[in-house]
């Protein structure tokens, strides 16, 4: 099993225990959720990078998606030297570290803040489904990682057959995915000049754009 609770990439990431097995739609979402989360201190870019490009090139292939792009992307930044050094740095440079070179937190892109009625409303989606992140999910409720998984989520219970998962999964996605993913790739490729890892993670939004486009 792949993605957020799979190997190669779950067993990189230290990801939740194995369920269920899950469908290939669910499992990409949970993949690309993952990667959009601080990695362990202990992981080098290039393991973190092979084990997402191998996910990403199974995946791709199992859905007919096109993630040439984001695959080499992965594996370019994985024949750099600096793919030697934990990737939670260069995490952190673009993510974390203040000034804040590209945020996560999608409130920014919908409406120039935090704390507003977009993530409002997410917890009220996330509360209407049964969702809660998970323990060690420490951010709000807009985070990029955390609206994937619940996409991801979401998926799952419509390859089970629940139709309201299915329309609450398009519905999620049109009203709030759609409007961020091309800002937050836009504001990766802003900050490639001055972080490395910043054309990886703009590969990844434009792969998690057309994903969305062709699933949900």
């Amino acid at each position: 099993m792949r993605s957020m609770r799979s190997a190669p990439l779950a067993s990189a990431l230290a990801a939740e225990p194995a369920g269920a097995s899950r469908p290939e739609a669910a499992d990409l979402l949970y993949c690309l959720a993952a990667a959009f989360l601080p990695p362990p201190a202990e992981l080098t870019g290039r393991a973190w990078c092979h084990a997402l490009a191998v996910d990403l090139d199974e995946l791709g292939a199992e859905l007919e998606l096109d993630a040439a792009a984001a695959v080499r992307a992965l594996r370019q930044m994985a024949a750099t030297p600096a793919a030697d050094e934990p990737w939670l740095v260069e995490f952190s440079r673009l993510f974390l570290v203040p000034p804040v070179a590209v945020t996560l937190n999608t409130g920014i892109y919908l409406e120039g803040g935090l704390g507003g009625a977009s993530a409002q409303m997410m917890t009220q989606c996330y509360a209407a489904a049964g969702f809660a992140p998970r323990e060690d999910f420490h951010d709000l409720p807009d985070h990029v990682a955390i609206q994937l998984e619940f996409v991801a989520v979401l998926l799952e219970r419509a390859a089970g057959g629940d139709a309201d998962a299915e329309a609450m999964a398009a519905e999620f996605v049109d009203g709030f995915v759609r409007h961020w993913v091309e800002p937050l790739r836009l504001a990766c490729e802003r900050a490639a000049d001055r972080n490395r890892a910043a054309s990886v993670y703009a590969s990844l939004a434009a792969f998690t754009r057309a994903a969305l486009d062709a699933l949900v």
